[in-house]
This record gives structure tokens, sequence and C-alpha cells, in this order.
């Protein structure tokens, strides 16, 4: 096999104040300043940049435009640490945290963009403790620290669902539920995990949706780095205080309860049965529901999951949002002091 490894590849930008305090900020790169232009550098790694009064000497068949690369760097430490870095920095996380792979195997990614739009993805495989070594340069890991991955918080096949952690991350308004508020509810026929299916278009009256990610399984491991994404872990917890509060819900003029999810029925009726749930848990699992309504989703391993929040529904339609839910533990607290506030 010939000894090879990377040693450069080329972006193309526009501006070269805005890129160069992109990369230099966001990225952490060495500006490395050329006799027109610049490069930007990550350790031994670097990206040649062509943009305003570059002449290229050889350029690919189709040439490299500005907006259409396509780069991971490595993260070293928890995503969790790379989406605040971003959010310090001005930059909007776009899909993500979702479970991807890279050249160290099985990673957790972020995706966002540079100022003309190329794909930038931060990969962190930081729930892997023997994979924490930079695969291109170090300089962005920087402000990452170097954490323990909460996957440490439950020793293999102990996982305790109605456990909720004390140090989660807490997940942020990312405005991707703001438009929910007066919608109608599709008509659409939901299965549930008892009396058959629901139609949430046409029930009368007053309707608490609560909506989650995934239960867990007692003692089934979590997803690698389920519990550095924010927001996801709780979900037991969220549907036990549905449940501790579900006649006081009926008193407050609810008239039905629901839990919802992409699961399918079958693995949603474990849950509902082991944690005696009172109200039928609705299943999405061909995400018709979700794509109709625009609901906030992430990605982890192959499975797209739902955000967590709770609806009012008033005649099928949305009276009120409650998005980010957090601590999960409280979702049904806050929705019976909204209606309280309300009387």
């Amino acid at each position: 096999m010939p000894s090879v490894t990377l040693d450069h590849c080329v972006i193309h930008v526009t501006d070269w104040e805005r890129s160069n305090a992109f990369y230099t900020k966001v990225l952490g790169a060495e500006l490395i300043a050329r006799p027109v232009g610049y490069a930007y550098r990550f350790g031994d790694r670097q990206l040649n940049v062509h943009g305003p009064g570059v002449q290229p000497a050889e350029v690919a068949r189709l040439p490299v435009a500005p907006g259409n690369s396509d780069l991971c760097f490595e993260w070293r430490g928890p995503i969790v640490d790379a989406m605040k870095h971003l959010e310090r920095c001005g930059v909007v996380v776009e899909r993500g945290p979702m479970q991807r792979f890279g050249a160290k195997g099985q990673g957790t990614s972020v995706y966002f963009r540079d100022p003309d739009g190329s794909l930038m993805e931060f990969m962190s495989y930081a729930h892997n403790p023997k994979q924490r070594t930079p695969a291109f340069g170090n300089r962005v890991m920087v402000e990452s620290g170097d954490k323990p991955m909460s996957q440490a918080r439950e020793a293999p096949g102990q996982h305790d669902p109605t456990h909720l952690p004390s140090n989660i991350p807490v997940p942020q308004d990312d405005g991707a539920a703001r438009h929910l508020t007066g919608m109608k509810l599709p008509d659409l026929a939901l299965p549930a995990t008892r009396s058959g299916a629901f139609n949430l278009s046409v029930i009368g009256g007053r309707a608490v949706l609560y909506i989650y990610p995934r239960t867990g399984v007692p003692g089934v491991d979590l997803p690698p780095g389920w519990d550095d994404i924010p927001g996801a872990r709780g979900c037991t917890p969220q549907s036990c205080s549905f449940r501790d509060h579900f006649a006081e819900l009926k008193a407050l003029g609810v008239g039905q309860v629901f839990g919802f999810s992409t699961q399918d029925t079958d693995y949603q009726r474990e849950a509902a049965e082991r944690l005696h749930l009172p109200f039928p848990i609705l299943s999405d699992a061909e995400l018709k529901f979700t794509r109709a309504l625009n609901l906030p989703t992430f990605v982890v391993a192959g499975e797209t999951l739902l955000k967590r929040m709770a609806l009012v529904i008033d005649d099928g339609s949305i009276t009120k949002v409650f998005y980010p839910v957090f601590p999960p533990d409280q979702s049904a607290a806050e929705v019976i002091a909204w209606l309280r506030s309300q009387a």
C-alpha cells in the first residue's frame, strides 16, 4: 500500500473578510497569508482557498464554487459543547445532533454552513473513550474541553428509564415550533396503544398532546451519546408526569390526554403498560402527522425522532405550544400552571 495522507483540499469563497473571520473564529483555523488571498490551516492539514483575485493554475473538471463544498471537522469532547460554541459564534445549527459515520467510526454530528453556504459538520467521537485524538488538526477543539460523555452515567445493561440525570444538557429554543400556534391538526387517524386509532382533528373540546423522542426500556442501553443530545433524555419521566397529574388535568377541563412519538404501537404499548398510563400513546411511525405540521425532529442512528414538546388543543386546533420542554418531569406541571392562568 502507498504511504499517503491528506495534505489539503480546496474551497471557494466570495468575501475574504467574512470568510477569514468565520474559519478562524468558528473553526479555529490558522490564517495563512498567500501572495494573493489566504489559506486556512488546521495543524498539518490545510484548506487552500480560491477567492477574489486568485487565478488557480489547475482546477477540477467541475471547479469548486462558492457554497458547494461539504467538509467535516472532528470536535473532541461532547457534541453539546460544539453546539454551545456555535451558539456563541452566532452560527445556526441546521440539523443534528445525529449519528453519522466518519474516519473513526460512529460519531455524533451537527451541521451548519459557512458564509457562502458550504455545508460544515462537527463530528464528535467522544462517546467512545478510545477515540479522542483529532484527525484534522487540533485548533478547532480549543474550547470544547475534554469532559467524559454522559454515556458513562449508567453501566452497560443497567439503564433505568425512570431516572433523570441531574447534568443533562438543557435544550434551547431554536424557533422550530413557532409556526404551530393556531394551526389546524391534519385529518389523520393515528394508531394508539388502546382504543384503536384517534383522529385529533375531529376531537371536540380540549385535549393535551405531549410529544417525546423515544422511551427507553429497563436494562437496554441508550443509543451512544443519547444523554448529550439536548432534550433527548427524560421521555419516561415526562410520561409519568402526565400519569401522575392526569386527574388534575381532567379537573381543569382537559377531556383527553395523549402521548405521541414516532415509535410503532407495539414498542409504545410496552411502555404504556409498564408505566400504567391511563391514556393512549399515539404512533406516527410513517411521519405523516409530523410532516403535515412540520414538527421539529432530529435523527439518531437513522431513526427520525420528535423533539420534546406539549400542545394544548381545542376543537382540533393548537391553542398553546410548550417548546422546548425542560426539565421533562415537569412537563405536566407546566401545562397545569398555564391552564390555571387561563381560568
